[in-house]
């Protein structure tokens, strides 16, 4: 069983049914209750070649942009420093090695 939501031509709720699992929703019923705001059907306007109503996406603002603050910028840039020196060691590494093995013969 299910419980399913009957609403006018303007949107409003007019009030719930319980129907059987596979029941199949007519013009102006629906299984889901729209967010506040929302109550309007889903419609096709041909003239705008556009639909309206609860399936339309909710416009979102964005909050403030976020930046690192300063300790996050010194870790961060105490990781980069890290990680060249350690690009440094292993080069020079590879370099003893190769004038070793050249004094070496």
């Amino acid at each position: 069983m299910k419980l399913i939501y009957q609403y006018t031509d303007d949107g409003t709720v007019t009030g719930t049914s319980v129907v059987v699992d596979n029941y199949q929703p007519v013009t102006g019923e629906t299984f889901t209750l729209p967010p506040a705001g929302l109550n309007t059907p889903l419609k096709y306007n041909r003239d705008t070649d556009q639909f309206t109503g609860a399936d339309q996406p909710e416009v979102m603002t964005l909050g403030p942009a976020v930046s690192p603050s300063d300790e996050q910028k010194s870790l961060m840039q105490q990781e980069s420093d890290i990680a060249q020196l350690k690009a440094l060691a292993m080069y020079q590494a590879s370099q003893i090695a190769i004038l070793s093995k050249g004094s070496a013969k």
